[in-house]
């Protein structure tokens, strides 16, 4: 443990305790923070309690009041029936015995019915549908009520004879029924406004009920919880004290087992700590250079040195890299260090650190590194070395003075950005000619030799000077027997190509002869490339021709198969026994997957003879019909799906679709044994002129060593009944990138995924 007996320095020992301590005062903390928040928390819930109570009991009261507003509605209303009968009433008798009692309370009651409709009014004014209803009913009653006084003025004036044939006409008998329906209507309105508000009055009282019920447990469980958890907390302080020291122990056993030096120096600039690896280094022990300076243990020069990067520390406050010279065991080693401020809590230095690596054989790589750089860019031919992105990363001398570039401004360019066509030349094809050259050597793996080119230069003024170049690109492979760099090499032909034009005008037969026969020899190996690339394009002519025939010749016979085994199945189903059910299945799905065979190799056929049609498109749009296509095939599988942006391209729409189609689909079916499928689709911009596209999956994967079988015609790394297809897609798909003058790659490992890549131009 690193301790006050360890080192003997009091400021080493206050900064343990202090860390000690401060883990304690922490945890104190902690503990009175919990019970804090555990009663304010308590007392939060106990308001909010109290508030939802108070307004659903208030909430519950109005409820009531409204119950008993509609009671006091339907009671009014049920008084209607009776004052009416009673008018009635009143009224017959008046006309039967013409007695003025009768008529006197006839008066009396038809009064209050009026004064019923008005009461009426009041307790339905916030009820717009009972007061049209009520309207509808006073009108009724207003006629009734006419009805009756008109014959009781024909009873004072004509007699009780006069009165009869009125009566018996019955219409008064047809009001008050009309009457009774109305208020009837009314009356159903009410009672079920009555139940609704009945059942609002239960509910809120039930709200009530459950609010004071669950707050008063939340209050609870929030006590029970801060109990708890203030009780952990303190066992948790003791735990913590002692895996403290623990920690201590732990962490001088690391310190003196890292291969790196590591010591630590108060403000005087004595050793308060050294790992074990120091002691080895200097020669002395822990007991010698405890509580020691720098010039107790070392000689005058280094200890100088090392005092003046303790004072630069110190005055920067920050931490400060140098390299030195470090002697031991017999031999100079070169270090790498790193000193920094240590910081008491109150952010005050009270010592300095130092990690020192040994970085001696990281300087001779880096100086051999330098050696063949050095010799690469003095080499006397005029090379680039490029990523297969086309990305420069290292240039001749030679080629630097031919081009009239500077090193710092070409490096981690695109070739093509820096060196691009002479635009004043309208039939410049170098940037076209050199890019599809590099796309083979990319492609094939091989050395890539490429006829004369007129490539201008671009002048240090923006103009350009004419030039001939003898190009040759040679890719240089990693251990898995993929390209890492291509080195482009040149042979600067100016002025044989000049040479030649002036050996063309008159006086100069014997240059125009030495060059003719010069020219003779290299015309005779162009025919023969010529040659063999003629003989290269009917034989492919006639391969895409052949496979066109035969693929439609198979359809016919196909067809009859699928439509014979169909005919077997309905018409002979019931005499077939189970092993002739499987022979018929075999035979259908063998038809089925002849017939995928066929189009996938009619689809092959076309993307060789179809027109280029290319545009400026957005990839994405593409990509989502592909995506959306796979995920239909998927038959509900979890995909998730990773998409970046994707820059624009010069390609043909249709070409590029089917690109997406096929190496979407291939994700997705290489990783249906994973669940979830992992699918990532991104792009960039890679060399000038140039995109990078790629489909990544976390399916099965294969290994690496079959990977130039991938892109070939019936190609299958996986057996059909582990995963069906026909083995024709990547070859579809290499086949429409390498038309857009494009290349494409694959890389992946057995049971981790894989990532298929390609490259597109980004203009026509």
């Amino acid at each position: 443990m690193i301790n006050e007996q360890k080192f003997g320095v009091p400021i080493y020992e206050f900064q343990i305790k202090d860390g000690v301590d401060g883990a304690g005062l922490m945890l104190k903390n902690s503990v009175e923070n919990k019970i804090a928040v555990g009663v304010v928390c308590s007392l939060l819930v106990l308001a909010g309690i109290g508030v939802l109570s108070y307004r659903t009991t208030t909430n519950l009261i109005a409820a009531q009041n409204w119950v008993y507003h509609s009671q006091q509605v339907i009671t009014t209303l049920e008084s209607c029936l009776a004052m009416m009968t009673d008018v009635e009433t009143k009224q017959r008798g008046y006309l039967l015995t013409g007695d003025e009692t009768f008529l006197k309370d006839c008066q009396v009651a038809q009064a209050q019915v009026g004064d019923w409709v008005k009461k009426v009014q009041v307790l339905t004014a916030d009820n717009p549908q009972q007061q049209q209803r009520l309207k509808k009913l006073e009108g009724l009653i207003s006629q009734r009520l006419a009805m009756l006084n008109s014959r009781i003025t024909l009873r004072q004036t004509q007699g009780l004879q006069a009165v009869i044939p009125a009566v018996a006409t019955r219409q008064g008998k047809e009001l008050m029924d009309q009457v009774w329906a109305a208020v009837a209507e009314m009356r159903t309105a009410e009672d079920e406004l009555l139940l609704q508000r009945q059942h609002a009055a239960q509910a809120r009282a039930k709200a009530s009920q459950a609010i004071i019920a669950g707050g008063s447990t939340l209050a609870c469980l929030i006590g029970l919880v801060a109990f708890y958890s203030t009780r952990r907390d303190l066992r948790l302080r003791e735990k913590a004290q002692a895996e403290l020291k623990e920690s201590e122990a732990l962490m001088e056993s690391i310190l003196d087992n890292t291969p790196a030096i590591i010591f630590l120096k108060d403000l005087a600039g004595r050793y308060l700590f050294v790992n074990q690896r120091f002691v080895e280094v200097s020669g002395h022990s822990l007991a010698e250079v405890r509580g020691k300076t720098v010039f107790d243990i070392a000689q005058k020069e280094p200890a100088a040195i090392a005092t003046e990067q303790f004072r630069q520390v110190v005055a920067a406050g920050n931490p400060v890299q140098f390299e030195e010279t470090i002697n031991y065991a017999g031999h100079s080693h070169q270090h790498l260090t790193v000193k920094f401020p240590v910081r008491d809590a109150a952010s005050k230095i009270y010592a300095v650190a130092g990690i020192s690596t040994d970085i001696t054989e990281r300087k001779e790589v880096e100086k051999m590194r330098l050696q063949f750089q050095t010799l690469f860019e003095s080499a006397p031919g005029l090379y680039l070395v490029l990523k297969p992105d086309f990305t420069i990363v290292a240039v001749s001398n030679a080629y630097l003075e031919a081009t009239m570039t500077q090193r710092e401004a070409i490096i981690g360019r695109g070739i093509f950005e820096v060196f691009p066509d002479n635009p004043n030349d309208p039939e410049a094809d170098g940037v076209s000619n050199l890019r599809a050259s590099l796309n083979r050597a990319l492609q094939n793996a091989v050395t890539d030799t490429m006829a004369i080119q007129k490539y201008d230069v671009r002048r240090a003024d923006g103009s350009f000077e004419e030039r001939f170049w003898s190009p040759i690109n040679t890719p240089i492979l990693d251990a898995q027997g993929r390209v890492e760099y291509l080195i482009h090499r040149v042979e600067d032909v100016t002025e044989f190509v000049r040479r030649k034009q002036q050996a063309e005008s008159p006086g100069n037969e014997d240059m125009q002869k030495r060059l003719e026969q010069m020219e003779a020899e290299i015309f005779g190996s162009s025919q023969e490339v010529k040659a063999a690339n003629e003989q290269l394009r009917v034989a492919n002519e006639e391969l895409e021709a052949f496979s066109y025939s035969v693929s439609h010749d198979l359809r016919a016979p196909l067809r009859h198969i699928n439509g014979f085994v169909d005919l077997l199945n309905k018409q002979a189903a019931e005499k077939l026994d189970e092993r002739d059910r499987r022979f018929l299945n075999i035979i259908a799905d063998s038809a089925r997957q002849m017939g995928m065979l066929i189009d996938d190799l009619l689809l092959f056929s076309k993307m060789s003879r179809m027109e280029l049609r290319q545009s400026k498109i957005d990839p994405k749009s593409l990509l989502d019909e592909a995506i959306k296509s796979a995920e239909a095939e998927a038959n509900g599988r979890i995909i998730r799906w990773k998409i970046s942006p994707l820059p624009e391209v010069d390609a043909d729409p249709a070409m590029l679709r089917q690109v997406w189609v096929n190496l979407i689909s291939n994700a997705v079916k290489y990783s249906r044994t994973r669940n979830p499928a992992e699918i990532e689709v991104g792009g960039a911009n890679g060399a000038a002129d140039e995109v990078i596209f790629f489909v990544r999956d976390n399916g099965v994967g294969f290994d690496m060593k079959y990977a130039d079988k991938l892109f070939g015609v019936f190609q299958r790394l996986h057996s059909i009944d582990e995963y069906p297809g026909t083995g024709v897609g990547l070859a579809i798909v290499q086949r429409i990138i390498i038309r857009h003058e494009g290349a494409v790659t694959a890389k992946a490992e057995r049971g981790k995924g894989a990532t298929f890549g390609f490259t597109l131009p980004t203009e026509v």
